[in-house]
Protein backbone atom coordinates (compact mmCIF):
# COMPACT_ATOMS: atom_id res chain seq x y z
CA UNK A 1 0.00 0.00 0.00
CA UNK A 2 1.55 3.08 -1.12
CA UNK A 3 -0.06 6.27 1.56
CA UNK A 4 1.31 6.51 4.55
CA UNK A 5 -0.82 5.40 7.32
CA UNK A 6 -0.23 6.32 11.30
CA UNK A 7 -2.26 3.29 13.52
CA UNK A 8 -4.84 4.16 15.11
CA UNK A 9 -4.42 2.02 18.34
CA UNK A 10 -3.88 -1.29 19.45
CA UNK A 11 -1.70 -31.42 -5.00
CA UNK A 12 -3.48 -34.27 -4.20
CA UNK A 13 -0.51 -37.04 -3.63
CA UNK A 14 -2.32 -39.62 -2.20
CA UNK A 15 -0.29 -42.19 0.82
CA UNK A 16 3.03 -40.33 0.32
CA UNK A 17 5.54 -39.71 3.37
CA UNK A 18 8.77 -38.09 3.09
CA UNK A 19 10.92 -39.69 6.13
CA UNK A 20 14.43 -39.87 7.65
CA UNK A 21 13.96 -43.48 8.88
CA UNK A 22 17.71 -44.83 8.70
CA UNK A 23 19.30 -41.27 9.30
CA UNK A 24 22.40 -41.49 10.94
CA UNK A 25 23.95 -38.69 13.73
CA UNK A 26 27.01 -37.16 12.64
CA UNK A 27 29.09 -38.15 16.09
CA UNK A 28 30.67 -34.64 15.33
CA UNK A 29 28.10 -32.49 15.01
CA UNK A 30 25.47 -34.23 16.88
CA UNK A 31 22.92 -33.01 14.18
CA UNK A 32 20.77 -35.72 11.66
CA UNK A 33 21.63 -35.54 8.54
CA UNK A 34 19.43 -35.95 5.57
CA UNK A 35 19.82 -39.11 3.01
CA UNK A 36 15.87 -40.87 4.11
CA UNK A 37 13.22 -41.75 1.27
CA UNK A 38 10.58 -40.62 -0.22
CA UNK A 39 8.59 -43.35 1.39
CA UNK A 40 4.77 -44.30 0.54
CA UNK A 41 2.49 -45.41 3.56
CA UNK A 42 2.70 -48.92 3.88
CA UNK A 43 0.13 -51.40 5.26
CA UNK A 44 1.23 -53.71 7.81
CA UNK A 45 -0.94 -56.37 5.77
CA UNK A 46 2.13 -57.56 4.30
CA UNK A 47 5.27 -57.88 6.13
CA UNK A 48 8.29 -57.21 3.95
CA UNK A 49 6.41 -56.54 1.06
CA UNK A 50 3.59 -54.20 2.34
CA UNK A 51 0.94 -52.44 0.18
CA UNK A 52 0.61 -49.08 -0.51
CA UNK A 53 -0.76 -46.34 -3.12
CA UNK A 54 0.04 -45.41 -6.25
CA UNK A 55 1.95 -41.91 -6.73
CA UNK A 56 -1.79 -41.10 -8.64
CA UNK A 57 -3.80 -42.45 -6.05
CA UNK A 58 -5.85 -44.60 -7.60
CA UNK A 59 -4.30 -47.97 -7.00
CA UNK A 60 -3.16 -50.28 -4.15
CA UNK A 61 0.37 -51.85 -5.26
CA UNK A 62 2.65 -53.84 -3.63
CA UNK A 63 5.96 -51.62 -2.45
CA UNK A 64 8.26 -54.34 -3.24
CA UNK A 65 7.50 -54.79 -6.82
CA UNK A 66 4.72 -52.57 -8.09
CA UNK A 67 2.43 -54.97 -8.60
CA UNK A 68 -1.40 -53.26 -8.85
CA UNK A 69 -3.38 -55.07 -6.25
CA UNK A 70 -6.73 -53.28 -6.97
CA UNK A 71 -7.71 -50.25 -8.99
CA UNK A 72 -9.76 -47.95 -7.32
CA UNK A 73 -12.75 -47.44 -8.78
CA UNK A 74 -13.85 -43.90 -10.66
CA UNK A 75 -15.77 -42.77 -7.41
CA UNK A 76 -12.94 -44.45 -4.79
CA UNK A 77 -9.31 -43.66 -4.26
CA UNK A 78 -6.70 -44.95 -2.20
CA UNK A 79 -5.61 -43.86 1.27
CA UNK A 80 -4.25 -45.75 3.99
CA UNK A 81 -3.15 -48.71 0.95
CA UNK A 82 -6.91 -48.83 0.85
CA UNK A 83 -9.63 -47.99 -1.31
CA UNK A 84 -11.93 -46.29 -0.25
CA UNK A 85 -14.54 -42.63 -0.68
CA UNK A 86 -12.25 -39.84 -1.41
CA UNK A 87 -12.66 -37.10 0.93
CA UNK A 88 -11.75 -39.94 3.85
CA UNK A 89 -8.54 -41.04 1.53
CA UNK A 90 -7.42 -37.24 1.51
CA UNK A 91 -8.00 -37.46 5.52
CA UNK A 92 -5.92 -40.54 5.47
CA UNK A 93 -3.02 -39.06 3.29
CA UNK A 94 -3.01 -36.16 5.53
CA UNK A 95 -2.26 -33.12 3.11
CA UNK A 96 -3.66 -29.92 2.60
CA UNK A 97 -6.33 -31.06 0.30
CA UNK A 98 -9.60 -31.90 1.93
CA UNK A 99 -13.46 -31.13 1.96
CA UNK A 100 -13.97 -29.55 5.12
CA UNK A 101 -12.79 -25.86 5.40
CA UNK A 102 -12.90 -22.71 7.64
CA UNK A 103 -11.91 -19.32 7.22
CA UNK A 104 -12.06 -15.84 7.64
CA UNK A 105 -11.20 -11.92 6.33
CA UNK A 106 -7.69 -11.30 7.72
CA UNK A 107 -9.19 -7.12 8.85
CA UNK A 108 -7.78 -7.43 11.95
CA UNK A 109 -8.53 -4.13 13.20
CA UNK A 110 -11.20 -1.46 11.71
CA UNK A 111 -8.43 0.85 10.44
CA UNK A 112 -9.02 -0.40 6.30
CA UNK A 113 -12.71 -0.75 5.37
CA UNK A 114 -14.17 -4.19 4.27
CA UNK A 115 -12.95 -5.43 0.75
CA UNK A 116 -13.96 -8.31 -1.86
CA UNK A 117 -12.77 -11.81 -0.14
CA UNK A 118 -12.36 -14.63 -2.57
CA UNK A 119 -11.09 -18.24 -2.81
CA UNK A 120 -9.56 -20.22 -5.13
CA UNK A 121 -10.47 -23.63 -5.43
CA UNK A 122 -8.81 -26.43 -7.03
CA UNK A 123 -10.98 -29.70 -7.66
CA UNK A 124 -8.13 -32.39 -6.96
CA UNK A 125 -10.61 -34.98 -7.43
CA UNK A 126 -11.88 -37.32 -9.99
CA UNK A 127 -15.34 -36.03 -9.54
CA UNK A 128 -17.57 -33.70 -10.10
CA UNK A 129 -17.31 -30.98 -7.41
CA UNK A 130 -20.22 -29.56 -5.46
CA UNK A 131 -19.14 -26.57 -2.53
CA UNK A 132 -21.59 -25.09 0.07
CA UNK A 133 -20.78 -22.34 2.30
CA UNK A 134 -22.51 -21.44 5.44
CA UNK A 135 -22.02 -18.81 8.25
CA UNK A 136 -23.30 -18.83 11.50
CA UNK A 137 -24.98 -22.37 10.75
CA UNK A 138 -26.89 -20.40 7.86
CA UNK A 139 -26.19 -21.77 4.19
CA UNK A 140 -25.34 -19.59 1.55
CA UNK A 141 -25.69 -20.02 -2.09
CA UNK A 142 -22.98 -19.60 -4.18
CA UNK A 143 -24.19 -20.06 -7.80
CA UNK A 144 -23.89 -16.57 -8.45
CA UNK A 145 -20.50 -16.33 -6.96
CA UNK A 146 -18.37 -18.68 -8.94
CA UNK A 147 -16.22 -17.93 -11.76
CA UNK A 148 -13.61 -19.30 -14.51
CA UNK A 149 -10.28 -17.85 -16.33
CA UNK A 150 -8.56 -18.55 -18.81
CA UNK A 151 -4.73 -19.17 -18.46
CA UNK A 152 -2.88 -15.98 -18.97
CA UNK A 153 -6.36 -14.08 -18.71
CA UNK A 154 -8.05 -12.31 -15.45
CA UNK A 155 -11.26 -11.69 -17.59
CA UNK A 156 -14.33 -13.60 -15.00
CA UNK A 157 -16.31 -16.22 -16.97
CA UNK A 158 -19.74 -17.03 -14.69
CA UNK A 159 -20.06 -20.66 -13.78
CA UNK A 160 -22.71 -22.46 -12.97
CA UNK A 161 -22.21 -26.13 -11.70
CA UNK A 162 -20.18 -28.69 -10.49
CA UNK A 163 -16.55 -27.94 -11.03
CA UNK A 164 -15.04 -30.07 -13.47
CA UNK A 165 -12.54 -33.05 -11.75
CA UNK A 166 -9.15 -31.52 -12.12
CA UNK A 167 -10.55 -28.20 -12.95
CA UNK A 168 -10.51 -24.63 -10.74
CA UNK A 169 -12.70 -21.88 -10.08
CA UNK A 170 -13.09 -18.52 -8.28
CA UNK A 171 -15.47 -17.88 -5.34
CA UNK A 172 -16.09 -14.40 -4.76
CA UNK A 173 -17.26 -15.36 -0.60
CA UNK A 174 -18.23 -11.48 0.65
CA UNK A 175 -18.21 -7.53 0.40
CA UNK A 176 -19.73 -4.97 2.94
CA UNK A 177 -23.06 -4.38 2.75
CA UNK A 178 -24.32 -1.71 0.69
CA UNK A 179 -20.88 -1.95 -0.96
CA UNK A 180 -21.87 0.88 -3.40
CA UNK A 181 -22.81 3.30 -0.46
CA UNK A 182 -19.90 5.06 0.64
CA UNK A 183 -18.75 5.42 3.95
CA UNK A 184 -16.27 8.01 6.10
CA UNK A 185 -12.91 7.77 6.11
CA UNK A 186 -12.89 5.09 2.94
CA UNK A 187 -9.87 5.58 0.71
CA UNK A 188 -8.04 3.85 -1.74
CA UNK A 189 -7.63 1.08 0.36
CA UNK A 190 -11.40 -0.85 -0.46
CA UNK A 191 -11.66 -2.49 -3.46
CA UNK A 192 -15.47 -3.95 -4.22
CA UNK A 193 -15.42 -6.98 -6.08
CA UNK A 194 -14.99 -6.87 -9.97
CA UNK A 195 -17.93 -4.94 -11.99
CA UNK A 196 -20.60 -7.61 -12.88
CA UNK A 197 -19.37 -9.92 -9.73
CA UNK A 198 -22.47 -10.88 -6.81
CA UNK A 199 -20.18 -12.25 -4.09
CA UNK A 200 -22.06 -14.63 -1.93
CA UNK A 201 -22.65 -12.44 1.08
CA UNK A 202 -22.99 -8.69 0.85
CA UNK A 203 -22.71 -8.42 4.84
CA UNK A 204 -20.24 -6.87 7.14
CA UNK A 205 -17.85 -9.57 8.17
CA UNK A 206 -19.09 -10.96 12.34
CA UNK A 207 -15.26 -9.60 13.49
CA UNK A 208 -14.58 -7.34 16.01
CA UNK A 209 -12.72 -4.26 15.92
CA UNK A 210 -9.69 -6.30 17.21
CA UNK A 211 -9.47 -8.18 20.07
CA UNK A 212 -12.84 -10.39 20.61
CA UNK A 213 -15.27 -13.07 19.47
CA UNK A 214 -16.44 -13.65 15.80
CA UNK A 215 -17.59 -15.94 13.24
CA UNK A 216 -16.19 -17.85 10.34
CA UNK A 217 -17.46 -19.27 6.55
CA UNK A 218 -17.54 -22.88 6.64
CA UNK A 219 -16.98 -24.72 3.63
CA UNK A 220 -17.73 -28.40 2.51
CA UNK A 221 -16.90 -30.26 -0.46
CA UNK A 222 -18.56 -33.83 -2.16
CA UNK A 223 -14.96 -34.42 -2.72
CA UNK A 224 -11.03 -32.98 -2.00
CA UNK A 225 -10.07 -29.93 -3.05
CA UNK A 226 -7.07 -27.55 -2.55
CA UNK A 227 -8.13 -24.11 -1.37
CA UNK A 228 -6.30 -20.66 -1.05
CA UNK A 229 -7.92 -17.73 -0.40
CA UNK A 230 -6.80 -13.84 -1.03
CA UNK A 231 -8.02 -10.76 0.58
CA UNK A 232 -9.01 -8.14 -0.20
CA UNK A 233 -9.11 -9.35 -4.32
CA UNK A 234 -8.17 -7.48 -7.45
CA UNK A 235 -4.31 -7.41 -7.93
CA UNK A 236 -2.30 -3.93 -7.82
CA UNK A 237 -5.54 -1.66 -6.75
CA UNK A 238 -6.48 -4.02 -3.73
CA UNK A 239 -3.35 -2.41 -1.88
CA UNK A 240 -3.26 -4.01 0.80
CA UNK A 241 -3.57 -7.87 -0.33
CA UNK A 242 -2.50 -11.20 1.32
CA UNK A 243 -2.94 -14.85 0.24
CA UNK A 244 -2.75 -18.50 2.77
CA UNK A 245 -2.99 -22.00 1.95
CA UNK A 246 -6.33 -23.03 3.69
CA UNK A 247 -5.90 -26.26 5.46
CA UNK A 248 -8.69 -28.69 5.82
CA UNK A 249 -10.53 -29.73 9.34
CA UNK A 250 -8.88 -33.03 9.14
CA UNK A 251 -5.16 -31.46 9.90
CA UNK A 252 -6.59 -29.55 13.02
CA UNK A 253 -4.37 -30.37 16.07
CA UNK A 254 -4.70 -29.78 19.99
CA UNK A 255 -1.01 -28.30 20.27
CA UNK A 256 -0.58 -25.11 18.42
CA UNK A 257 1.83 -22.01 18.90
CA UNK A 258 0.97 -18.36 17.98
CA UNK A 259 3.40 -16.96 15.01
CA UNK A 260 2.39 -13.56 14.30
CA UNK A 261 2.95 -11.89 10.99
CA UNK A 262 5.40 -9.67 11.99
CA UNK A 263 6.12 -7.01 14.96
CA UNK A 264 4.16 -3.70 15.96
CA UNK A 265 4.96 -0.81 13.07
CA UNK A 266 3.96 2.65 11.73
CA UNK A 267 0.57 1.45 10.49
CA UNK A 268 -0.18 -2.13 11.91
CA UNK A 269 -0.15 -4.74 14.88
CA UNK A 270 0.79 -8.08 15.42
CA UNK A 271 -2.78 -10.23 15.10
CA UNK A 272 -3.96 -13.85 15.11
CA UNK A 273 -7.11 -15.40 14.65
CA UNK A 274 -7.78 -19.23 16.46
CA UNK A 275 -10.80 -21.18 14.61
CA UNK A 276 -12.58 -23.69 16.41
CA UNK A 277 -14.90 -26.70 14.57
CA UNK A 278 -16.67 -28.05 17.39
CA UNK A 279 -18.71 -26.86 20.05
CA UNK A 280 -17.64 -26.82 24.01
CA UNK A 281 -14.04 -26.08 22.29
CA UNK A 282 -11.54 -24.75 25.48
CA UNK A 283 -8.35 -23.06 24.13
CA UNK A 284 -5.87 -22.95 27.02
CA UNK A 285 -3.17 -20.06 25.86
CA UNK A 286 0.28 -19.53 27.99
CA UNK A 287 1.39 -16.06 26.67
CA UNK A 288 5.14 -14.92 25.65
CA UNK A 289 3.96 -11.13 26.78
CA UNK A 290 0.54 -9.89 28.39
CA UNK A 291 -2.78 -10.38 26.69
CA UNK A 292 -4.13 -7.26 26.51
CA UNK A 293 -7.74 -8.44 25.70
CA UNK A 294 -10.51 -6.08 25.43
CA UNK A 295 -14.41 -6.57 23.40
CA UNK A 296 -15.43 -9.67 25.34
CA UNK A 297 -11.42 -11.54 25.68
CA UNK A 298 -10.20 -11.18 28.89
CA UNK A 299 -6.46 -10.05 29.70
CA UNK A 300 -3.83 -12.07 30.77
CA UNK A 301 -0.38 -11.40 32.36
CA UNK A 302 2.27 -13.01 30.58
CA UNK A 303 3.46 -16.71 31.02
CA UNK A 304 -0.01 -17.01 32.84
CA UNK A 305 -2.43 -19.33 31.41
CA UNK A 306 -5.65 -18.41 30.44
CA UNK A 307 -8.55 -20.17 29.05
CA UNK A 308 -11.55 -19.13 26.53
CA UNK A 309 -14.14 -21.27 25.23
CA UNK A 310 -15.01 -21.62 21.39
CA UNK A 311 -18.35 -23.19 19.82
CA UNK A 312 -18.95 -24.48 16.14
CA UNK A 313 -17.70 -22.00 13.50
CA UNK A 314 -16.33 -19.44 16.10
CA UNK A 315 -13.09 -17.29 15.83
CA UNK A 316 -10.83 -16.01 18.89
CA UNK A 317 -8.82 -12.92 17.52
CA UNK A 318 -6.01 -11.52 19.22
CA UNK A 319 -4.99 -7.81 18.16
CA UNK A 320 -2.45 -5.82 20.26
CA UNK A 321 1.31 -4.31 20.14
CA UNK A 322 3.14 -6.96 21.48
CA UNK A 323 3.98 -10.01 19.88
CA UNK A 324 2.05 -13.34 20.66
CA UNK A 325 4.79 -15.28 19.14
CA UNK A 326 5.91 -18.55 20.77
CA UNK A 327 2.59 -18.74 22.81
CA UNK A 328 1.91 -22.14 23.20
CA UNK A 329 -1.80 -23.28 22.48
CA UNK A 330 -3.40 -26.14 24.27
CA UNK A 331 -7.06 -27.26 23.19
CA UNK A 332 -9.40 -29.63 24.48
CA UNK A 333 -10.74 -30.51 21.04
CA UNK A 334 -8.43 -29.56 17.12
CA UNK A 335 -8.11 -26.04 16.30
CA UNK A 336 -6.13 -23.78 13.76
CA UNK A 337 -4.35 -20.29 13.51
CA UNK A 338 -4.39 -17.65 12.07
CA UNK A 339 -1.12 -15.82 12.47
CA UNK A 340 -0.87 -11.94 10.66
CA UNK A 341 -0.20 -8.35 10.94
CA UNK A 342 -3.15 -5.38 10.29
CA UNK A 343 -1.10 -4.39 7.74
CA UNK A 344 3.17 -4.37 8.40
CA UNK A 345 5.52 -2.20 7.61
CA UNK A 346 8.83 -4.36 6.67
CA UNK A 347 11.00 -3.49 7.76
CA UNK A 348 10.52 -1.77 10.87
CA UNK A 349 10.45 1.90 10.82
CA UNK A 350 9.51 2.00 6.82
CA UNK A 351 6.60 3.88 6.37
CA UNK A 352 6.08 3.96 2.57
CA UNK A 353 4.04 1.43 2.52
CA UNK A 354 2.27 -1.62 4.28
CA UNK A 355 0.22 -4.83 3.55
CA UNK A 356 -2.20 -7.31 5.34
CA UNK A 357 -0.38 -10.44 6.41
CA UNK A 358 -2.10 -13.40 7.26
CA UNK A 359 -0.90 -17.32 7.13
CA UNK A 360 -2.94 -20.12 8.02
CA UNK A 361 -0.01 -22.09 10.75
CA UNK A 362 0.85 -25.57 10.80
CA UNK A 363 0.02 -27.25 13.52
CA UNK A 364 3.15 -28.30 16.14
CA UNK A 365 3.22 -31.67 15.03
CA UNK A 366 3.82 -30.87 11.82
CA UNK A 367 6.94 -28.31 12.50
CA UNK A 368 10.06 -29.67 10.74
CA UNK A 369 13.68 -30.08 11.81
CA UNK A 370 14.67 -29.17 8.23
CA UNK A 371 14.00 -26.14 5.63
CA UNK A 372 15.24 -25.03 2.89
CA UNK A 373 14.86 -21.10 2.82
CA UNK A 374 14.85 -19.75 -1.48
CA UNK A 375 14.14 -16.44 -2.67
CA UNK A 376 11.67 -15.49 -5.77
CA UNK A 377 12.61 -13.69 -8.77
CA UNK A 378 14.50 -10.66 -7.44
CA UNK A 379 12.13 -7.91 -7.74
CA UNK A 380 14.73 -5.82 -9.68
CA UNK A 381 17.01 -8.32 -10.79
CA UNK A 382 19.42 -8.03 -7.88
CA UNK A 383 19.96 -11.32 -6.78
CA UNK A 384 21.22 -10.25 -3.30
CA UNK A 385 17.66 -8.36 -2.58
CA UNK A 386 17.57 -8.89 1.10
CA UNK A 387 14.41 -11.18 1.91
CA UNK A 388 13.55 -11.25 5.89
CA UNK A 389 13.10 -14.74 7.39
CA UNK A 390 12.07 -15.42 11.17
CA UNK A 391 12.67 -19.04 13.10
CA UNK A 392 10.17 -19.42 15.87
CA UNK A 393 11.44 -22.73 18.16
CA UNK A 394 9.24 -25.06 20.58
CA UNK A 395 12.04 -25.94 23.05
CA UNK A 396 14.88 -24.84 24.95
CA UNK A 397 18.28 -26.14 23.66
CA UNK A 398 17.15 -26.39 20.57
CA UNK A 399 20.24 -25.82 18.35
CA UNK A 400 20.62 -24.79 14.42
CA UNK A 401 22.87 -26.02 11.40
CA UNK A 402 22.86 -23.85 8.36
CA UNK A 403 24.48 -25.10 4.67
CA UNK A 404 25.87 -23.48 3.14
CA UNK A 405 26.76 -20.77 5.58
CA UNK A 406 24.83 -18.67 8.60
CA UNK A 407 23.20 -16.18 7.31
CA UNK A 408 23.86 -12.50 8.72
CA UNK A 409 22.33 -12.54 11.72
CA UNK A 410 20.63 -15.55 12.08
CA UNK A 411 20.51 -17.65 15.39
CA UNK A 412 22.36 -20.57 16.26
CA UNK A 413 20.34 -21.37 19.69
CA UNK A 414 17.03 -20.64 20.46
CA UNK A 415 15.04 -20.97 23.38
CA UNK A 416 11.23 -21.96 23.67
CA UNK A 417 8.93 -19.57 22.19
CA UNK A 418 11.91 -17.71 21.30
CA UNK A 419 11.68 -16.02 17.54
CA UNK A 420 14.55 -14.42 15.69
CA UNK A 421 14.37 -12.47 12.53
CA UNK A 422 17.36 -12.49 9.75
CA UNK A 423 17.76 -11.51 6.07
CA UNK A 424 19.21 -13.40 3.11
CA UNK A 425 19.78 -12.58 -0.16
CA UNK A 426 17.04 -13.78 -2.44
CA UNK A 427 19.21 -15.76 -4.53
CA UNK A 428 21.08 -16.45 -1.53
CA UNK A 429 19.64 -20.38 -0.57
CA UNK A 430 20.31 -22.12 2.16
CA UNK A 431 19.10 -25.11 4.71
CA UNK A 432 18.56 -24.99 8.45
CA UNK A 433 17.90 -27.97 10.29
CA UNK A 434 17.82 -28.60 14.17
CA UNK A 435 19.71 -32.06 16.21
CA UNK A 436 16.48 -33.94 16.20
CA UNK A 437 12.60 -34.20 15.25
CA UNK A 438 11.64 -33.07 18.68
CA UNK A 439 13.58 -29.70 18.17
CA UNK A 440 11.15 -28.95 15.33
CA UNK A 441 11.25 -24.84 14.33
CA UNK A 442 8.87 -22.99 12.26
CA UNK A 443 10.08 -20.69 9.44
CA UNK A 444 8.41 -17.93 7.43
CA UNK A 445 9.93 -15.84 4.29
CA UNK A 446 8.88 -11.91 4.27
CA UNK A 447 8.91 -9.66 1.25
CA UNK A 448 9.85 -5.96 1.89
CA UNK A 449 8.27 -3.07 1.23
CA UNK A 450 8.12 -1.75 -2.21
CA UNK A 451 10.09 1.30 -0.74
CA UNK A 452 13.39 -0.36 -0.21
CA UNK A 453 16.51 0.46 -2.67
CA UNK A 454 16.17 -3.31 -4.19
CA UNK A 455 12.67 -3.60 -4.79
CA UNK A 456 12.25 -1.86 -7.98
CA UNK A 457 9.13 0.07 -6.65
CA UNK A 458 7.08 -3.04 -6.70
CA UNK A 459 5.59 -5.41 -4.37
CA UNK A 460 4.78 -5.16 -0.49
CA UNK A 461 5.50 -6.71 2.34
CA UNK A 462 4.04 -10.33 2.43
CA UNK A 463 4.56 -13.18 4.43
CA UNK A 464 4.46 -16.85 3.74
CA UNK A 465 4.92 -20.27 5.76
CA UNK A 466 8.23 -22.05 4.43
CA UNK A 467 7.30 -25.82 4.27
CA UNK A 468 9.44 -28.14 5.94
CA UNK A 469 11.49 -30.92 3.87
CA UNK A 470 8.96 -33.23 5.80
CA UNK A 471 6.01 -32.16 4.38
CA UNK A 472 7.24 -32.37 0.54
CA UNK A 473 4.54 -33.89 -1.73
CA UNK A 474 4.92 -35.77 -4.82
CA UNK A 475 1.91 -33.21 -7.27
CA UNK A 476 0.39 -30.38 -6.45
CA UNK A 477 -2.63 -28.69 -8.58
CA UNK A 478 -3.15 -24.71 -7.58
CA UNK A 479 -4.18 -21.45 -8.99
CA UNK A 480 -2.37 -18.27 -9.77
CA UNK A 481 -4.34 -15.07 -9.63
CA UNK A 482 -3.77 -13.32 -13.03
CA UNK A 483 -4.21 -9.67 -11.96
CA UNK A 484 -0.81 -9.52 -11.05
CA UNK A 485 1.90 -8.01 -13.01
CA UNK A 486 4.77 -10.32 -12.16
CA UNK A 487 3.98 -13.98 -11.20
CA UNK A 488 6.97 -16.25 -9.72
CA UNK A 489 7.21 -19.99 -9.17
CA UNK A 490 10.06 -21.49 -6.69
CA UNK A 491 10.51 -25.10 -6.65
CA UNK A 492 12.77 -26.97 -4.17
CA UNK A 493 13.19 -30.57 -4.43
CA UNK A 494 15.01 -33.45 -2.44
CA UNK A 495 17.24 -36.12 -3.16
CA UNK A 496 14.99 -39.29 -3.29
CA UNK A 497 16.63 -42.66 -2.72
CA UNK A 498 20.38 -41.11 -3.88
CA UNK A 499 18.93 -38.58 -6.90
CA UNK A 500 17.07 -35.97 -8.08
CA UNK A 501 13.77 -36.97 -9.78
CA UNK A 502 12.12 -35.11 -12.59
CA UNK A 503 9.96 -32.35 -11.75
CA UNK A 504 6.98 -32.14 -14.31
CA UNK A 505 5.06 -28.47 -14.62
CA UNK A 506 2.19 -28.77 -17.33
CA UNK A 507 3.05 -25.88 -19.22
CA UNK A 508 7.19 -26.31 -18.94
CA UNK A 509 7.34 -30.11 -19.09
CA UNK A 510 10.13 -31.24 -16.97
CA UNK A 511 11.54 -28.37 -15.22
CA UNK A 512 15.48 -28.45 -16.14
CA UNK A 513 16.98 -25.27 -14.70
CA UNK A 514 17.75 -26.70 -10.80
CA UNK A 515 20.79 -25.08 -9.01
CA UNK A 516 21.95 -26.79 -6.20
CA UNK A 517 20.93 -25.19 -2.61
CA UNK A 518 24.37 -25.96 -0.48
CA UNK A 519 26.82 -28.21 -0.06
CA UNK A 520 25.51 -31.30 0.86
CA UNK A 521 23.82 -32.38 -2.00
CA UNK A 522 20.05 -32.88 -0.42
CA UNK A 523 18.31 -30.02 -2.47
CA UNK A 524 18.49 -27.81 -5.67
CA UNK A 525 15.94 -25.00 -6.36
CA UNK A 526 13.94 -23.88 -9.79
CA UNK A 527 12.25 -20.54 -10.13
CA UNK A 528 9.16 -20.40 -13.50
CA UNK A 529 7.66 -17.22 -14.28
CA UNK A 530 4.03 -17.61 -15.09
CA UNK A 531 3.69 -14.00 -15.71
CA UNK A 532 5.98 -10.68 -16.70
CA UNK A 533 4.89 -7.55 -16.95
CA UNK A 534 1.39 -8.86 -16.72
CA UNK A 535 2.23 -10.65 -20.00
CA UNK A 536 3.05 -14.45 -20.49
CA UNK A 537 5.89 -15.56 -18.37
CA UNK A 538 8.55 -18.65 -19.37
CA UNK A 539 8.86 -20.04 -22.55
CA UNK A 540 9.35 -23.73 -22.98
CA UNK A 541 9.84 -25.00 -26.73
CA UNK A 542 6.40 -24.15 -28.16
CA UNK A 543 4.99 -23.95 -24.91
CA UNK A 544 4.06 -21.09 -23.16
CA UNK A 545 3.74 -20.66 -19.15
CA UNK A 546 1.06 -18.11 -17.99
CA UNK A 547 -1.09 -17.78 -14.62
CA UNK A 548 -4.58 -19.69 -13.88
CA UNK A 549 -4.68 -23.45 -12.93
CA UNK A 550 -0.71 -25.13 -12.59
CA UNK A 551 -0.41 -28.67 -12.55
CA UNK A 552 2.92 -30.39 -11.03
CA UNK A 553 4.09 -33.73 -10.76
CA UNK A 554 7.33 -35.82 -9.99
CA UNK A 555 8.42 -39.41 -8.73
CA UNK A 556 9.71 -37.43 -5.68
CA UNK A 557 9.33 -34.90 -2.89
CA UNK A 558 9.28 -31.31 -3.82
CA UNK A 559 7.72 -27.98 -2.85
CA UNK A 560 6.44 -25.29 -4.70
CA UNK A 561 5.36 -21.74 -3.61
CA UNK A 562 3.85 -19.08 -5.64
CA UNK A 563 4.71 -15.25 -5.51
CA UNK A 564 3.19 -12.73 -7.00
CA UNK A 565 3.69 -8.56 -6.93
CA UNK A 566 2.63 -5.47 -8.72
CA UNK A 567 2.84 -1.66 -8.01
CA UNK A 568 2.48 -1.74 -4.11
CA UNK A 569 0.66 -4.93 -3.65
CA UNK A 570 2.42 -8.40 -3.32
CA UNK A 571 1.01 -12.10 -2.16
CA UNK A 572 2.34 -15.57 -1.32
CA UNK A 573 1.63 -19.24 -0.82
CA UNK A 574 2.51 -22.70 -0.86
CA UNK A 575 0.59 -24.85 -3.34
CA UNK A 576 0.16 -27.32 -1.07
CA UNK A 577 2.02 -29.51 1.68
CA UNK A 578 1.56 -32.81 3.71
CA UNK A 579 0.18 -32.44 7.37
CA UNK A 580 2.19 -36.06 8.57
CA UNK A 581 3.24 -35.97 12.48
CA UNK A 582 6.54 -35.57 11.98
CA UNK A 583 7.08 -34.33 15.48
CA UNK A 584 7.57 -37.56 18.08
CA UNK A 585 6.98 -35.95 21.87
CA UNK A 586 4.03 -33.87 22.47
CA UNK A 587 4.67 -30.21 24.24
CA UNK A 588 4.89 -30.47 28.01
CA UNK A 589 1.03 -29.71 29.17
CA UNK A 590 0.64 -25.38 30.23
CA UNK A 591 -0.27 -25.95 34.11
Amino acid sequence: MRRKLVRGGAAAVLGLAFGAAGACSDDRTGFNQSGGSFVVDASTSDVGCPLQCSLDGRAVMRSCTGEVVEACAPELACGDARCQGQCSAAAANRSSNGCEFYFQIPRFTANFPQSCYAAFIVNTSTLPLDVSLDLEGKNIDVSKAMFLTNPGDATLIPHVGPIAPGESAILFVSDRSNPDVPRPNEGVERIGCPEGVVPAVYEDAPLPPGSGLGSSFHLTTNAPVGLTTIYPFGGASSWLPSATLVLPVTAWAKENLIVNGWQVGMSGVPSAQLFASEDGTEVTLLPTHDIAGGNGVKSAPAKVPVTYRLDKGQLLQLVQDEELSGSVVSSTKPISIVGGNSCANIPTGTTIACDVLAQQLPAFEQWGSEYVGVGYRPRAGDEGEAMPYRIVAARDGTRLDYDPVVPPGAPLTLSAGEVATFYSGAGEPFVVRTQDVDHPIYLAAFMTGSGVSSAGGVGDPEFVNVVPAGQYLSSYSFYADPTYKETSLVIVRAKDGGQFKDVWLECAGNVSSFRPVGTRGEYEFARVDLARNHGPGDTFGTSVCRTGLQRMRSNGPFTATLWGWDYYASYAYPGGMAQRKLVLTPLVPIR
